[in-house]
């Protein structure tokens, strides 16, 4: 085992730049959490007009974004709109408006 000496100095700076990295991560991890409409695979299916086989295929090829939470699969609508926009796949208003109209989804405003 080596032994490494350094002076108290030091040492308390180094602390303090670990204990600022920590607080730098959970601020950031709660940001990345707050209010981010999330959608089930069956409305994102819904919505793409896709089966879940095809968007399972589309999440192992890396193709969309998701999250697992509880066994279960989410999309950010951000993540659709990004997938949709390098696909080049054109969906209108109409049909996400379909979407929330029957109440499947919620629509933030931007």
């Amino acid at each position: 085992m080596e032994v490494i000496v350094m002076e108290s100095q030091a040492y308390k700076a180094l602390v303090g730049r670990i204990n600022a990295i920590e607080k730098f991560i959970k601020e950031k991890k709660e940001v990345v959490n707050q209010d981010v409409p999330m959608l089930d695979t069956q409305t994102v299916c819904a919505y793409l007009k896709v089966s879940k086989r095809t968007l399972q295929r589309y999440r192992s090829n890396g193709n969309i974004a998701y999250s697992i939470i509880g066994h279960k699969t989410y999309y950010s609508i951000a993540a659709i709109k990004q997938f949709l926009k390098d696909r080049n796949i054109r969906r209108d208003c109409e049909s996400l408006g379909e979407l929330a109209q029957k109440g499947v989804i919620t629509v933030p405003q931007e």
